[in-house]
Order: structure tokens, then C-alpha cells, then sequence
């Protein structure tokens, strides 16, 4: 199934052909790509009318593709994703095109108003659109690696050398995408990465020769970090045990001069509340010698 989303992917790039003009982008009109465009006219057929509708008539085709197809679910996600980085890159890559999430939602349902699936993409498309391009080109990169070794491969064959190279090409790509601090748990980045591995080594099940990748490094967040590295302190220790004795003895400072206050202003004897005073600092200073 990932060699049918490769070979859609090439041949949908076949047919979008865009040109820049000063402050312009021009497409040009390809019947095929009309598909999943919004019907202006008669219920014939759509017309895309600029790049945004045509590449998104594109990545309808694309879910398409395996739609019709038998896929479990897992499956289904994880083309589902190749196919929304296709679509994030696409909108990205050309600074020309200022396209905003909102404005793709919008023409995801004006493209296909009767399939409303797939405006359910919401999320994942915000998650990638919103992801620096250096590293949505990467991923793209990284995919597009893969399909070249899927083109090669051949599975009636144990000689694997004719795609080492684009093996070698992708293991470096993937140890650079995972070493980024953006390798958070949870991530989009985190999520396409993973995906990506588990092609890989789909490949390299067949193929021996092939380089080994890594394991993810999933980096923490800063936030889950600072929690985990708090309730590494112990109470217990000696250390937070003298840090607590002496805050203790810093606040019944306060607390004992407030009772003396309260002492002369019912009218106790002077002498008396010094005598008392005088008494309560030497414990304290005792206590906080003991506790140092």
C-alpha cells in the first residue's frame, strides 16, 4: 500500500505545475486534478480556481487512493499522515502562497461537501502547518527517500545493493530529525518520525545490508522536565531537612514577636515581655545552630 501512495504522490506532482510571476503564482488547469473541486457551475464537475483548490482536489485524490482500498485502521492513519505532510509541504514550500489553516478548512469543505471526513483532519493538519519548514522539508525528504527504495525494491530479489544508497541516505536523514530537541513525546514530530522508522525497517526485514536506525530519542518537554526533576527532591533528605527546620524558624519569628505585641497590648509588665522575648530568641538561635 505505501508503494500505491509513492506512486500517487509522483504522479499527482506530475500534474501540478505551478509558476511564479512577480507577486503571482500560476497554475496550470489539469482536468484531473478538477476531481474533489468545488462545482461553480453545473453538477457535472468542479473547477479548481488556483493552486490552494488544486492541491487540495490532490490530497483528496490521495486519501482516495487507499480509501478504496482494504487497509486496517493503523494502516489507514499512517498514510493518512504521509498525506497531510504532502499537503503541509506543498502550501509551505512556496513563500509566494500565503495560505492560512483556516482558509484550508474552508476549502476542504467547499472541495468536497459531500464527503465531510475529511475535514476531521483538523488537528493533524494544524499540527504539521504550524511545524518549522526546515523540518517539514526533512520529513518530506525522508518520505520521499523511501518511496525511491520502494520504486527499486524488489521482493522476488536478496540483492538489495541497487537501493543501499538511498538506505544510507534516509539513516542519515532520520538520525538528524531524531536528535532535535523537538522530539517530544506526544509530538506531531515525534508521530511522523516513528512512522517513518517503521517503513524503513519494513525494508530492511528484506534487506540485511541495510544500516540499523537508532532508537527515538524522545526529548521532554521543558514543562514535564521541571515537574520530574521537582519531585526528584526529597523531603526526606538532610538537606531539605535543614532547608525546611530553618524556613520553619523564620516564620515562628514573626509568630512569637506578633504574641509579644499581643502581650503589651493588654498592658503586661516591660520587663516581663523582654524577659520573655529574650528567652524565645535564645532558643531559636539554638535551634538554628543545631539545624546548620
Amino acid at each position: 500500500m505505501f508503494r500505491s501512495l509513492c506512486d500517487a504522490i509522483n504522479g499527482i506532482d506530475d500534474l501540478i505545475k505551478a509558476e511564479v510571476k512577480g507577486e503571482e503564482i500560476y497554475i496550470e488547469n489539469n482536468p484531473i486534478l478538477n476531481a474533489y473541486c468545488p462545482v461553480y457551475i453545473t453538477e457535472e464537475g468542479g473547477q479548481c480556481i488556483g493552486y490552494i483548490a488544486a492541491v487540495i482536489s490532490a490530497f483528496i485524490g490521495l486519501l482516495k487512493t487507499f480509501e478504496n482500498n482494504e487497509v486496517d485502521a493503523s494502516e489507514k492513519d499512517k498514510l493518512t499522515q504521509y498525506a497531510i505532510l504532502w499537503l503541509s509541504y506543498k502550501l509551505k514550500k512556496n513563500k509566494k502562497i500565503e495560505a492560512e489553516i483556516s482558509d484550508i478548512y474552508e476549502e476542504l469543505k467547499r472541495n468536497n461537501k459531500k464527503i465531510n471526513e475529511y475535514y476531521n483532519y483538523k488537528e493533524q493538519i494544524n499540527n504539521l502547518m504550524n511545524m518549522d519548514f526546515k523540518f517539514l522539508s526533512k520529513f518530506y525528504e525522508a518520505l520521499q527517500i523511501l518511496c525511491g527504495i520502494s520504486t527499486k525494491f524488489d521482493d522476488d530479489t536478496t540483492n538489495c545493493s541497487n537501493c543501499l544508497g538511498d538506505a544510507k541516505k534516509f539513516v542519515a536523514e532520520y538520525e538528524e530529525l531524531n536528535g532535535n530537541p523537538n522530539n517530544t513525546e506526544n509530538s506531531s514530530y515525534r508521530k511522523v518520525l516513528y512512522s517513518l522508522s517503521i517503513e524503513y525497517n519494513n525494508f530492511k526485514n528484506k534487506c540485511s545490508v541495510f544500516q540499523p536506525l537508532s532508537d527515538i530519542k524522545t526529548t521532554q518537554s521543558f514543562a514535564k522536565s521541571y515537574l520530574e526533576s521537582s519531585e526528584a527532591i526529597s523531603p526526606s533528605s538532610s538537606t531539605a531537612s535543614k532547608l525546611i527546620a530553618v524556613l520553619s524558624i523564620f516564620v515562628a519569628m514573626p509568630i512569637f514577636l506578633g504574641i509579644a505585641y499581643k502581650y503589651s497590648l493588654f498592658g503586661f509588665d516591660k520587663r516581663l515581655q523582654r524577659q520573655y522575648l529574650k528567652e524565645k530568641l535564645k532558643k531559636i538561635k539554638k535551634k538554628m545552630n543545631l539545624n546548620i
